[in-house]
């Protein structure tokens, strides 16, 4: 039985950098990118131009403002973000569904994957399989009814030490992030993917996965915590502030 390691850790310096910074090249590393939602309200239509008929269908079907706006901007800042990596017309990136659900962008040869929560949209892109997760922190949230059945005795008595919501939403990210890694998914193994500090071993068949992986996880803002799950080859990750109007994404 192949047996695999998970690292995790907590970056407590990241910089969000101008995206004029960005080579848009992957070159085994990854780039991380935060959409605000509000902020590129104002460029619903525009960006519905960049989507299918089936895409828009999809956006109308949505009983909240607030939610077809979200799934327009998602689609809008792959499509505008993957064009510069992959040098092709926004409108001529084509979004499938693989296994397990998990998304991918035809005929091409980098990875992405994206999670939204609240205001915000985050987007990772690499030349190998990644996953992201973002969650707001809310007081509200009664985490106490899945902690049994998601987490370890050892993660949930370090969930309830102390900040137990900030220790939570943290946890269930690195949880999440690598189930959408390894195209997973959210199932009954969640409980046995560790995600506490540190180096932790695991049976391959857990995660349906031969590879070593590594979850970096850090403050999307103040009130948001996030993890990127990548294998454990890629090496740096760039973080990436994202104003879909600028010169970098024109395409209107």
């Amino acid at each position: 039985m192949v047996q695999i390691k998970v690292s995790n850790s907590f970056l407590s310096q990241v910089k969000w950098d101008d995206s004029n910074g960005c080579a848009f090249s992957i070159n085994n590393q990854a780039d991380i990118w935060r959409i605000n939602i509000r902020s590129n309200s104002s460029l619903i239509q525009s960006l519905s131009t960049l989507q299918t008929r089936d895409e828009l269908v999809k956006a109308g079907r949505f009983l909240h403002r607030h939610d077809s706006d979200r799934f327009i901007i998602s689609r809008g800042a792959i499509k505008l973000i993957m064009g510069r990596y992959l040098n092709c017309k926004p409108a001529l990136i084509e979004i499938k569904t693989g296994e397990n659900k998990k998304p991918y962008i035809k005929d091409s040869p980098l990875f992405y994957n994206l999670s939204h929560s609240g205001d915000w949209i985050i987007l990772a892109v690499s030349d190998s399989a990644i996953g992201i997760d973002t969650e707001m922190v809310s007081s509200t949230f009664g985490f106490s009814d899945v902690i049994n059945e998601y987490f370890s005795p050892e993660e949930s008595r370090f969930i309830n030490e102390e900040k137990s919501t900030e220790r939570f939403f943290m946890l269930w990210t690195r949880k999440e992030a690598l189930a959408k890694a390894t195209g997973k998914g959210l199932d009954d193994d969640l409980k046995f993917i560790p995600s506490l500090d540190g180096q932790h071993y695991l049976k391959g068949n857990i995660l349906s996965s031969s590879n070593n992986w590594t979850i970096n996880s850090f403050l999307l803002d103040n009130n948001y915590f996030a993890s990127a799950a990548t294998s454990d080859k890629t090496g740096d990750l760039g973080f990436w502030e994202t104003d879909l109007a600028h010169k970098n994404f024109a395409f209107f």
